[in-house]
């Protein structure tokens, strides 16, 4: 048997390693996508170049156009012939491998900390655009290039001896009178989309920490400066101020932290920002804590920003993309340790101040100030009641801008008051028939307790109004949304409905005759599309609701005439009950159009008493017309000047109540027109 061959033996055996051009996808196009971490790569770049000024000229408030071009030109010291080729062409390259930590003194600035690491940042231009066009000057010569994202990805590697060959310029080499700088020029732009000049600069001010007298970045010839948002609490309060903590291991970092009083709309600023060296390292997070019992909707209100140089000095714990740490090395553990203990205290004091805001609502104040006037039981439960609303730190403004602690009190407030209601009887039933002054004193006192529940009645169904009206708006499907709001609602299609209510009997004798399909989540044309209210024995409605904007004709008129007839006969033949038999059965149609041709066969249904049509808005309008008549009417009852009164004055109904002569001239009208009938 042959004896296997020893390594010893074996013929020397070089091997090599290789990077294909696709890993420039990796770094450039795949890790910076998007206009503001590739530019804000560029811009640390020329911090580190010891520039005091950079220059943004980019596309925004349309789309990008083919020819667009974005560039980043800065004011630093430039490159050289060789320092472009051993250091900015050095993929990879760590520049404070061997070198210091520190740039060195220029142009009267005083050595920064250096940003870059990896040495991979100049291919950041990449993740938006096809080419790079890299002109800088240094000692009066000009160094001219130009980088190519196809050719540099169709490469199929870079070793020692070969690797890609960037495209001089024509002017490279070239001496110039020209200062000291680098221009980056990006084209044939992968990003097609309308830039938001606004988000752009507060993008590039939020990954920044170093923006100054000393270092300033201008877009479109604007300065941007980096700008807190409006906050109800910060820490600490001055704006501007960082305070310092130690999180063990001899470690310290500086932090702010703030809540605005309303949720920050954008997610992307909720949470904390981790810098290192004065540059993005962490998108903003909790520190992996979830809310919890420490309150996860406070966290929808806290924004605050960290600085850890520790992070990037021994150990380079920063992701690649710049986005996020390595948190589970256990260099970073002791800060995500504070971080969680910190957010946990600061939801802490959120509630707590929170609370304390709320009592200096000036709402809040007057209704306690008016429960000074109840009887001690009756104030402490109402004191109690508020502490319960003003503890729940959750409660911001509604849709409407009204604040929601301050309706939840006057709520209390109105339930907690109706107990003189039960006075006012109690005294009604005390005082003697020949006490005539007091008797009209109780009366005009229940005029006025009837005005302020009636006020409170109207604006809860104004609210529901408003908000039908903007399903009718919307347009909202008329099964289930728009039946089970009238259906439950049925005082929308007419105040005096407010008694009737769903009669799902009359509802089964229909599906049944008609074979109708009571699961309202099937589609389909013989599914349930009609409800019945009534007050059991004197009248009862068929009501079908079309789609606002919808269109109905001769079909639809039949279908409910056909309903409306069947219950009319069936109770005639089968109710023993006489009064049953005397329900009058009538329909209702709301529909906003008629098919041309058919509006005679309408005419001719609602003519012979079988069903009503109307639209949507008329529906609407005549509702609260009518509520808001009915609380003009009741309002005219109560003495003008009770201080009460005066609050109803103040409410959401302001200016918007007819005037009450005018009123009370409508009323003697309509009594004056009933006599003479």
């Amino acid at each position: 048997m042959a004896k296997r061959r020893s390594a010893a033996g074996s013929a020397k055996r070089q091997y090599r390693m290789t990077v294909a051009g696709q890993m420039f996808k990796h770094l450039g196009l795949q890790m910076y996508s998007g206009a503001v971490p590739a530019i804000a790569e560029l811009i640390s770049n020329a911090y580190d170049a010891m520039a005091k000024n950079v220059w943004v000229t980019i596309p925004t408030k349309r789309a990008i156009q083919p020819t667009d071009e974005i560039v980043v030109q800065d004011d630093g010291h430039g490159m050289t012939f060789d320092e472009c080729n051993s250091f900015y062409l050095s993929v990879g390259r760590n520049r404070r491998a061997g070198a210091s930590e520190w740039t060195v003194k220029y142009n009267g600035l005083k050595p920064r900390k250096v940003q870059g690491r990896k040495g991979i940042g100049k291919l950041a231009g990449f993740g938006i655009a096809d080419r790079i066009d890299v002109r800088t000057v240094r000692d009066k010569q000009i160094s001219h290039f130009a980088l190519d994202f196809n050719a540099l990805t169709n490469s199929q590697s870079f070793a020692d001896t070969s690797g890609y060959t960037p495209e001089p310029q024509s002017d490279d080499g070239k001496n110039t009178k020209g200062r000291p700088g680098t221009v980056v020029t990006l084209s044939q732009l992968k990003i097609t989309r309308s830039i938001d000049e606004e988000q752009f600069t507060k993008g590039i001010a939020r990954r920044l920490l170093v923006l100054d007298a000393n270092f300033k970045v201008h877009v479109n010839g604007q300065a941007i400066s980096r700008q807190e948002i409006p906050f109800q609490f910060r820490f600490p309060k001055k704006a501007g101020t960082w305070e310092t903590a130690d999180i063990g291991n001899g470690q310290q970092v500086q932090w702010w932290a703030g809540f605005c009083k309303g949720t920050i709309p954008d997610e992307e600023q909720r949470g904390f920002v981790v810098y290192v060296r004065g540059k993005l390292a962490q998108t903003p997070w909790f520190f992996d804590l979830s809310g919890g019992v420490w309150g996860q909707h406070g966290m929808q209100y806290l924004t605050g920003e960290v600085k850890a140089d520790f992070l990037d000095e021994a150990v380079d714990l920063i992701a690649t993309d710049r986005g996020t740490i390595r948190w589970e090395d256990p260099l970073a553990v002791p800060l995500k340790d504070w971080g969680r203990k910190k957010i946990r205290q600061l939801l802490e004091e959120w509630t707590d101040k929170r609370r304390e805001a709320k009592y200096t609502s000036p709402k809040i104040k007057q209704y306690l100030e008016q429960a000074e006037k109840l009887p001690e039981k009756e104030r402490k439960v109402f004191q109690a009641v508020v502490d319960k609303i003003c503890a729940i730190p959750q409660l911001d403004k509604d849709k409407e801008g009204r604040d929601i602690a301050d309706e939840l009190v006057e709520f209390a407030y109105h339930a907690m008051t109706n107990r003189s209601i039960l006075d006012a009887i109690r005294r009604l039933n005390a005082v003697s028939s020949e006490d005539r002054e007091q008797f009209s004193e109780i009366l005009t006192e229940w005029d006025i307790i009837e005005a302020v529940n009636t006020a409170q009645m109207v604006k809860g169904r104004v609210e529901i109004i408003r908000k039908f009206g903007q399903m009718i708006k919307a347009k909202t499907r008329e099964k289930p949304d728009m039946q089970d709001y009238l259906k439950d609602h049925p005082w929308l299609i007419d105040p005096k409905w407010t008694m009737l209510v769903h009669e799902q009997s009359l509802d089964a004798l229909i599906r049944e005759r008609f074979k109708l399909n009571s699961n309202r989540s099937q589609e389909g044309s013989r599914r349930l599309d009609f409800f019945c209210l009534g007050d059991r024995y004197r009248t009862a409605h068929v009501v079908e609701a079309k789609r606002p904007g919808g269109l109905v004709g001769r079909e639809e008129f039949d279908q409910l005439r056909d309903y409306v007839l069947f219950l009319r006969k069936k109770l005639q033949e089968e109710s023993t009950d006489d009064d049953h038999k005397r329900t009058l059965i009538r329909g209702l149609l709301v529909a906003d159009r008629i098919r041309s041709g058919d509006e005679q066969h309408a005419k001719s249904h609602q003519d012979a008493g079988t069903f009503d049509i109307r639209t949507w808005d008329n529906l609407l309008q005549t509702t609260e017309a009518m509520h808001k008549e009915f609380l003009d009417v009741v309002r005219m009852r109560a003495p003008a000047d009770d201080p009460r009164m005066k609050d109803l004055d103040g409410d959401a109904n302001k200016g918007k109540v007819t005037d009450r002569r005018k009123v009370a001239k409508s009323v003697t009208t309509k009594k004056k027109t009933r006599r003479k009938k």
